[in-house]
């Protein structure tokens, strides 16, 4: 009897350790043990690594421009009319970033016109936005600047701080700034009226907004690559080598000819920049169209360091197709030469696989070969537009809700997927269809039994194709099913579509 009895106790005390280890289906575990694995064993053969991008970056981007602080980018590049910025974390998905109007010019203002190559700087805890820009006339170019003193500078108030000139107040583009051995510089591109030669100045400052003394001439084109379209220099860059020796990167010829380009100058051991003999320039370029790349032009750049701060990058700008068309923003990483010059190599080929900067995101994409569509609102059998088409991995094909025969409408449309297993996720990726429904507004809910469901929110994608769009999880959830509501879309088509959908995690 008392045998029976302990048998009896440790089954009870045995099925009451089972009940308090069950989990309803419906609980999202965030930090479960087996979270990286999920309820069933993960393998790279689960995957495709996602560590590469492509250029360009976008599809504009003249005299493009980069600052950097506290893990975000912010870039800027000559959009006409005003001021623009965009904020990033990782460069490679600036087609992602929102747009920020930062500034917009009074009418009627010597400076109310053609805002020209403007660039961001943090200097003593404030930005400033310098630009170049004038009243209509190309001939009344000159340098200006505007201060922001919030952390954050697509926050805060942007004031106008004036015109930044040295007393010959001569025509003047392309101005940037920084600061060697204690002292602040300008360098900026001037000319008569804008007419060549183009030549590369300096001056000190005393303040960000202030000059003092007079601008000397270090740089004239003088070589035959310098003056193709016509003798210009412009575009000066100032960058510190790992030596501490001072260089300044420009642009060359006319930005419009297919042989734009950068050239080099180097300041002599213990050389005052001020001094036009201490500044040597490189024989050839350092930086060149290459055809077979599709970069015609490349030029107008900028530097940054990898999320990381272990690798060096260049911006700039550059056409796809030879004798004209738009510019657009590319990037690669560049190395030092033994003699202390940078070594860009030559443009990367458009469209071509990139190792994305190091400290950058890498995503490890879930394939989908055991995925199912496991409900819908509608499907559109014009053209076979299923449900489907969403985890086809074919961005060119795609889902779109019934609209030939018994229309549908918002916002009755849904489509849930079932990944085959529970899986741990760190957010999910879309790429929206070509043409129009395209999904402005996009509800994503997640199940493990495809009846209780988990809001993740509301996430906004962007007019775009075939970028990825991302929505990142604050936190790893665990979970087999997602549901997918679009709430709005991009236009007046009262049914949406969408190419593909999936999910990943991050690879740390």
């Amino acid at each position: 009897m008392k045998k029976n009895a302990i048998h009896l106790i440790a089954w009870l005390c045995l099925a009451l350790f089972s009940a308090c280890k069950k989990t309803t289906p419906d609980k999202l575990i965030a930090n479960d043990a087996n979270m990286l694995h999920g309820a069933t064993a993960l393998n790279e053969a689960n995957f495709t690594i996602e560590n590469t991008f492509t250029n360009p970056l976008i599809p504009r981007g003249a005299d493009p421009w980069v600052a950097q602080k506290n893990g975000m980018y912010y870039f800027t590049y000559t959009q006409g009319s005003k001021l623009v910025l965009y904020k990033t974390s990782a460069m490679t998905e600036l087609a992602l970033a929102k747009q920020y109007d930062a500034w917009i010019p009074p009418q009627g203002m010597p400076y109310s016109k053609n805002i020209w190559a403007p660039e961001l700087h943090e200097i003593d805890n404030k930005w400033y936005f310098y630009f170049a820009a004038d009243d209509g006339s190309n001939a009344n170019h000159r340098m200006y600047v505007v201060e922001n003193s919030s952390a954050d500078p697509t926050q805060g108030t942007w004031v106008f701080k004036g015109k930044v000139a040295d007393p010959a107040d001569q025509w003047a583009i392309d101005g940037t700034v920084f600061k060697y051995n204690g002292q602040m510089y300008m360098l900026w591109s001037g000319g008569n009226a804008g007419a060549a030669p183009q030549r590369i100045y300096i001056a000190q400052m005393s303040n960000p907004w202030t000059i003092t003394g007079a601008g000397v001439v270090i740089s004239s084109p003088t070589y035959s690559w310098e003056m193709n379209g016509n003798a210009i220099n412009e575009g000066p860059q100032a960058i510190i080598n790992p030596d501490g020796r001072l260089l300044i990167v420009y642009s060359a010829s006319g930005y419009w000819v297919d042989t734009y380009c950068l050239g080099l100058l180097s300041l002599n051991l213990n050389g005052d920049p001020m001094n036009p003999a201490d500044w040597v320039k490189a024989s050839n370029p350092v930086f060149s169209m290459n055809a077979d790349s599709g970069a015609y032009g490349p030029g107008h750049n900028g530097f940054f360091k990898s999320p990381d701060g272990t690798e060096d990058w260049i911006i700039y700008h550059a056409r796809s197709a030879a004798g004209g068309g738009g510019r657009n923003a590319r990037i690669q990483k560049f190395t030092w030469n033994a003699d202390g010059t940078p070594d860009f190599g030559v443009p990367v080929k458009i469209g071509s696989p990139v190792q994305k900067p190091s400290g950058e995101p890498i995503r490890k994409m879930y394939t989908k070969e055991n995925w199912s569509i496991a409900g819908f609102s509608s499907e559109e059998l014009n053209n076979s537009r299923l449900a489907i088409r969403i985890i086809d991995g074919d961005p060119t094909t795609h889902w779109i809700a019934r609209y030939s025969t018994a229309a549908t409408n918002y916002p009755d449309h849904w489509i849930t997927v079932d990944m085959g297993h529970i899986s741990p996720v760190d957010g999910f990726v879309f790429i929206q269809k070509t043409g129009d429904r395209k999904i402005k507004e996009l509800q994503v809910l997640v199940s493990n039994d495809n009846q209780t469901w988990e809001d993740l929110g509301i996430t906004e994608l962007l007019n775009l194709y075939p970028d990825k769009q991302y929505f990142n999880l604050p936190a790893r959830k665990q979970f087999r099913y997602f549901k997918l509501v679009p709430i709005s879309g991009l236009d007046s088509q009262p049914q949406p579509g969408l190419a593909e959908a999936g999910t990943f995690i991050l690879d740390n």
